[in-house]
């Protein structure tokens, strides 16, 4: 209505897969309510001018189901100028009483249903005699409640559940982290994936421990060599891997640092928007 009134072009960005991801997920079943919801996923992409897709499996997706329409990869980025290690002098550790000889294990973002979090919580019950291997889940989200009474069930002291803080206070946490935790439920939806919390570790030189399969383990873990993949919702998988970075602490820093070179080449913003501005020109 907005386009049309203004006589403007409509261009529609699609960073997850609506309704798809929901239905998928379970939680919404109505096919009333569902049939609704595609009809106006269908509505928006033919009325748009241009639609542009976060990952290449959502490009891929629409592509094959409106082949008539001109469907753009716009891939999320990272300022490396706000996000540099070097810039950052942290108290966040010693604040927060960690002490160095600790392996920090990051989560960031939401606490919700796809992300499929009981796993930390299960890898952290069985890491409890590793007394200096922290899980840190920072966050809020609908499931925050139900991982907090597990924490309290399972008695994890080595699991700490922080509250969400601004942008601004990020790099000073990601810069005293050992280790970015990304994990996503088991499904075929999310193998065209790729969480952003990605972008902002890498960028920080922090190595990923990736529960994401597909488009995500391509870039960071084969191309990359950023971290190691572990099976989605497979607690053993990704304790073996914790272990790797715990007895061996140079594949931190050498991964991290491949991590930050590769998404300098590949998701540095600045050449994101100006290959989408020359899509619009052309256009």
């Amino acid at each position: 209505m907005l386009s049309k009134r203004l006589k403007a072009k409509l261009i529609f960005n699609v960073s997850d897969l609506w309704p798809e991801s929901a239905e998928k997920l379970g939680l919404v079943t109505n096919k009333a309510f569902l049939k609704l919801a595609y009809n106006l996923e269908k509505k928006c992409y033919n009325k748009s001018f241009l639609i542009t897709g976060q990952t290449n499996g959502i490009v891929q997706s629409i592509r094959s189901r409106f082949p008539d329409k001109d469907v753009y990869w716009l891939p999320n980025g990272v300022d490396l100028s706000f996000y540099n290690p070097e810039n950052i002098n942290s108290t966040f550790r010693k604040n927060k009483g960690f002490e160095d000889k600790d392996l920090l294990l990051f989560y960031g973002g939401i606490i919700g249903y796809a992300q499929g979090l009981d796993l930390i919580l299960r890898a952290a019950e069985k890491l409890k005699e590793y007394s200096n291997i922290k899980f840190i889940l920072q966050g809020s989200g609908p499931e925050k409640a139900r991982l907090l009474e597990m924490k309290k069930v399972l008695n994890l002291d080595n699991v700490f559940f922080f509250n969400p803080v601004g942008k601004k206070e990020m790099p000073a946490i990601l810069a005293q982290i050992d280790v970015a935790l990304v994990p996503l439920k088991k499904l075929e939806l999310f193998t065209g994936a790729i969480p952003s919390k990605i972008f902002e570790a890498l960028s920080m030189k922090k190595p990923l421990l990736l529960g994401v399969d597909g488009e995500a383990k391509g870039h960071f873990i084969d191309k990359a060599n950023a971290g190691f993949f572990f099976e989605p919702e497979n607690e053993d998988d990704l304790i073996e891997k914790i272990l790797q970075f715990f007895n061996n602490k140079e594949l931190i820093l050498e991964m991290g640092s491949n991590g930050r070179d590769y998404v300098n080449k590949n998701f540095n913003r600045d050449n994101i928007s100006s290959g989408f501005y020359k899509k619009l020109k052309l256009n």
